[in-house]
């Protein structure tokens, strides 16, 4: 392990910081590891506090969330009062509508305290659309049912506006010159003109199962996304339309306009959606996701909740002149809303994890808002630099707003990040912390559960601190344990933090060979005390016997391999290697028995770490096998004589049972012959053959013998034919 010289920061100090995220940690002590976080994609496994997760893999000061609950399972819509100072929700499975003020106010801002007003229940499950009126009322749009109600959010008076023909409606947007709601519905996909009194008309019929995003645009004329086809139109009031794009997808679920063009969230799921169209081959079309799939979606028509149908997610920005280019992709996952921020930054938020992320110009995303809940389902505007989040899994409404100046301490900063659960298989002793960043301090927990409880140690901050420019160093305190979390307190708005690396010796792990085989000519292998059938077809034989064996090695480490051997009756154990070679890194080895006597021999591998380990800390194992006969002798045959037609004789070995006595005539095929008492399985085998009938005269008659270690005898004698 590298020490840090005491003393200030130095050069010393910057070159190990410098090491931590370098491409040399071999210098560092044999088993030695280290957990390294050091792209976006390692940070987003964490969780940010009032902090951002910037595409180059930094943490830096962000938004500040605050929760405020809401009596609901989710929340599912928003918009605001026409002054801005009240923000109302749609949730479900209630049907009710909650009022939040959109200003920072104690209620509203505490964590954990502040509470929704609720100001009106439906006869409805789901609050799907809300929109507000010139007066103040609020037209909110329901499923099932596709029913359209309005809400006195003063008096919580509430009543049907109108019921349209669709079963769900899922979208809203509001013409305030022409005292008009337009509603998009589905099964089937339609747009609705719904006045102050009520009266509603049909202005466009989409030809799709659902139209699931509205959005009014400057010139008036409506933008509108499509769900089974995943198409983009504008909508003129005379119900005349023209699509904009076809995407490669299921759904067009938010639409924005920035200052730097038109956004668009597009999702596609890997299955079937509750409302697709009957099963049958699809043509390729439109513009497809470029990403991975992802994780559980919420699409038109299925509960927002976790644990559904896998998903892709796209942003693609649509320019003035058409142009249009994918800005953002979600592949673990599926996008709910879009927003534009005070700056004119698009936020995205996401159904899965509770992320809501900033899109930048230069096509980077950055995580900017973190929630406790598994989904985001609603994004609202709240001026400020504030932007509220409704949620689902669980309902509740975030106001994530700029941060304040930081307090002191890890525990009470405002912005923070937690890493994740650090797991070093094994019980492990801990070293170093390093970092690349500024103004940010570090504590750690660890324990011996995957998830932190009670039975974790407490946070200790990092001891032995020494830091510079690029970075710092400090010895994590907590005790030896399985896993490990850090946590980083960003104390000031310039601070920042760009890799994380966490030095660790986890507890040696014994290396183990399981099963000791004998790999055959043919590739197949044969496991050392096993029975094998005998059967006619022989390989040549070989002395060279090639030694396979199988090893456990649960903690990876570098391991060689040392072979001996003995005979059954003896107990003195024979180096197998020559004292030149000594070990072996791979798991065989091609044994030439020539040199030894026949008989029976156990042999032993053992396997050592030492070459991964210290000494003091090198295991070692052995394993032994089953006897293995060594039989490098030829079977005699004995006593052969000749009465044509009768050929008698005995086939003998000292180690290795008679399998096989075979005869051939004059240079002919060899032909079996079963031993007198009709088994080859025994070490002395007489035999007796009964010779066909031959010409007159002399003749060659060859007779072989194999016996189980494949070795072969023969000898020929004459035979004369009356």
């Amino acid at each position: 392990m590298t020490r840090v010289p005491a003393g200030g920061a130095t050069a010393g100090v910057a070159f190990v910081i410098a090491l931590a995220f370098g491409a040399a940690p071999s210098i560092a002590m044999a088993g030695t590891k280290v957990f390294r976080q050091n792209t976006a994609k390692d940070f987003e496994e964490g969780e940010v506090t009032g902090a951002s997760i910037l595409p180059a893999g930094e943490v830096v000061t962000g938004l500040i969330a605050t929760r405020t609950a809401v009596d609901a399972a989710f929340v599912w819509c928003a918009a605001a009062s026409r002054d801005g100072a009240t923000a109302y929700f749609g949730t479900g499975d209630e049907g009710k509508i909650f009022a939040i003020p959109t200003a920072a106010t104690a209620g509203a801002t505490a964590p954990g305290t502040g509470v929704a007003h609720r100001i009106a229940t439906l006869d409805a499950p789901w609050v799907t659309a809300l929109a507000v009126r010139t007066d103040g009322v609020l037209v909110a749009g329901t499923t099932p049912g596709g029913r359209v109600f309005t809400v006195d959010p003063k008096s919580g008076a509430t009543r049907v506006l109108t019921t349209l023909g669709p079963g769900h409606v899922w979208t809203m947007a509001r013409d305030d010159k022409a005292a008009l709601t337009y509603v998009g519905t589905g099964a089937p996909g339609k747009i609705f003109a719904v006045d102050d009194q009520g009266k509603s008309r049909q202005i466009w019929d989409a030809r799709d199962k659902h139209v699931v995003a509205l959005m009014r645009d400057a010139d008036g004329t409506l933008l509108a996304g499509t769900a089974e086809e995943a198409i983009l139109y504008r909508v003129r009031s005379d119900g005349r339309a023209e699509a904009i794009h076809d995407f490669e997808a299921e759904e067009v679920r938010a639409i924005v306009r920035a200052p730097s063009g038109l956004f668009v969230a597009v999702n596609d799921f890997e299955k079937p959606s509750t409302f697709a169209a009957a099963p049958g081959p699809t043509p390729a079309k439109g513009t497809k996701i470029v990403l991975g799939t992802g994780g559980p979606p919420a699409s038109a028509g299925t509960l927002p909740r976790p644990g559904g149908r896998k998903a892709k997610a796209a942003v693609y920005r649509i320019e003035s002149d058409g142009r249009i280019e994918q800005v953002f992709a979600l592949s673990d996952g599926y996008l709910t809303a879009l927003a534009v921020a005070d700056d004119g930054a698009v936020l995205a938020a996401a159904g899965t994890q509770g992320h809501v992320f900033r899109l930048n110009a230069d096509r980077s995303a950055a995580l900017v808002i973190d929630v406790a809940e598994r989904q985001a389902l609603t994004l609202l505007r709240a001026g400020g630099g504030a932007v509220l989040v409704g949620t689902g899994d669980v309902g509740g409404v975030y106001r994530a707003q700029p941060p304040s100046v930081q307090p002191q301490g890890p525990a009470q900063a405002q912005s923070t990040y937690l890493s994740k659960v650090l797991d070093a298989d094994w019980t492990a002793r801990w070293g170093t912390l390093r970092w690349l960043g500024s103004q940010v301090r570090f504590e750690t927990r660890s324990g011996n559960t995957a998830k932190p409880d009670a039975g974790w140690n407490d946070w200790k901050a990092v001891q032995k601190v020494q830091t510079n420019s690029e970075g710092g160093v400090g010895h994590v305190a907590s005790p030896g344990a399985r896993y490990l979390q850090y946590r980083a307190a960003l104390s000031s708005a310039t601070s920042r933090v760009r890799g994380v690396t966490t030095s660790y010796v986890p507890q040696n792990q014994r290396a183990r060979v399981t099963e000791l085989t004998l790999a055959e000519a043919a590739g197949a292998a044969v496991v050392i005390g096993a029975t094998t059938p005998a059967t006619t077809t022989r390989a040549p034989h070989s002395a060279i016997l090639k030694l396979r064996w199988k090893t456990e090695n649960p903690d990876g480490d570098e391991v060689i391999y040392r072979l001996s051997f003995r005979q059954v009756n003896e107990t003195v154990w024979r180096p197998l290697i020559s004292a030149s070679t000594d070990s072996l890194t791979k798991a065989e080895y091609d044994w030439n028995t020539e040199g030894i006597p026949d008989g029976l021999y156990v042999l032993r591998v053992t396997v050592s770490d030492e070459r991964s380990q210290p000494r003091d800390r090198a295991l070692v194992s052995a394993f032994e096998s089953a006897p293995l006969l060594v039989d490098n002798g030829r079977p005699a045959i004995l006593e052969l004589a000749a009465s044509y037609p009768a050929l008698t004789g005995k086939a003998r070995d000292d180690a290795s049972a008679i399998t096989q006595i075979e005869f051939a005539v004059d240079g002919g095929d060899f032909q079996l012959v079963a031993p007198t008492d009709g088994i080859a399985d025994d070490l002395y085998e007489p035999f007796s053959i009964h010779l066909p009938a031959l010409p007159r005269g002399p003749h060659a008659v060859a007779v072989r013998v194999t016996d189980s270690a494949d070795n072969v005898g023969a000898t020929q004698i004459t035979v004369k034919a009356p």
